[in-house]
């Protein structure tokens, strides 16, 4: 059976280090021996692969047109859409560009018909594992220094006060990666539930997020966090057909970490967007 790409899902995570909840920052500079090079970076920002990306996916929908945003005192209004996968525990993932993911939970193959848009509904958690090699020397957040620089075994958060400075160790020999979970509570400084990108990585494709509380209503608040969905308009309608027997879900995480070496000489790492591709056939 020939295969159909039915979802081009580039849920695009815009953290407060950006500056703005509607920016994005660009590729990290690596030589031919991936060696990252800060120096051209905007302000010393940019995004690569980090060694693991993990997340915990509730549910995924297609719809056929743009579903009702998320108020503080309504959830998204999902009434023309088809869900097409569930967990309510999530079904947690460790992400690799290219790297095929089984989703554990109930798979649904929504009928046939030309879909719009999709949301995910996750956690607002990512799990990040990374070891890089720079072609400057630079402070660990926790300790150390040179041009080896890796995560920790730990916990923080980004939020709209900042984010947690406890992040990574650097070193003037390899480093083994330890694993930093990072909380999203905010997309900016003051707080903000909601980010949009438009026409992300030249695709056509427009997207917004939002950060709900346990009622799935819009949070007010960093405490008031609870999950993240994220709803991508197509850059074109794509269709199921009545041939269509299994969906297939596969990740890039090429720019999945974030990489910020503007830190008084220290160095930040934390997580940064993700393309989650859905194929029929």
């Amino acid at each position: 059976m020939s295969r159909l790409n039915i979802v081009f899902f580039l849920l695009t995570l815009l953290f407060l280090s950006l500056g703005s909840n509607n920016l994005k920052a660009a590729e990290c500079v690596e030589n031919p021996t991936n060696v990252l090079d800060l120096a051209g970076a905007v302000d010393g920002f940019c995004e690569t692969e980090p060694a693991s990306y993990q997340i915990a996916i509730y549910s995924l929908h297609l719809c056929t047109s743009a579903p009702t945003a998320p108020t503080t005192s309504t959830a998204i209004d999902l009434t023309n859409c088809e869900i097409v996968f569930e967990n309510s525990s999530g079904s947690t993932v460790s992400l690799s560009t290219g790297g095929a993911v089984n989703l554990t939970g109930t798979q649904t193959l929504p009928p046939a018909g030309t879909y719009t848009h999709g949301v995910v509904k996750m956690n607002n958690t990512f799990a990040l594992t990374a070891s890089l090699q720079f072609s400057t020397s630079f402070n660990g957040q926790v300790s150390g220094s040179g041009v080896y620089c890796a995560t920790v075994d730990g916990s923080g958060v980004s939020s709209s006060t900042g984010e947690s400075a406890d992040r990574t160790i650097c070193s003037n020999s390899p480093l083994t990666a330890g694993t930093y979970t990072e909380s999203l509570t905010s997309f900016d400084e003051p707080f903000s539930a909601t980010a949009s990108a438009s026409n992300v990585a030249g695709t056509g494709a427009n997207i917004n997020a939002y950060l709900v509380d346990t009622n799935e209503f819009l949070a007010v608040n960093d405490v008031g966090v609870n999950k993240l969905h994220g709803v991508v308009e197509f850059a074109s309608p794509t269709s199921i057909i009545s041939s269509t027997s299994n969906i297939d879900i596969r990740f890039n995480v090429g720019e999945g970490l974030s990489v910020d070496g503007n830190n008084g000489g220290g160095v930040y790492f934390g997580s940064g967007p993700f393309q989650a591709t859905i194929v029929a056939n």
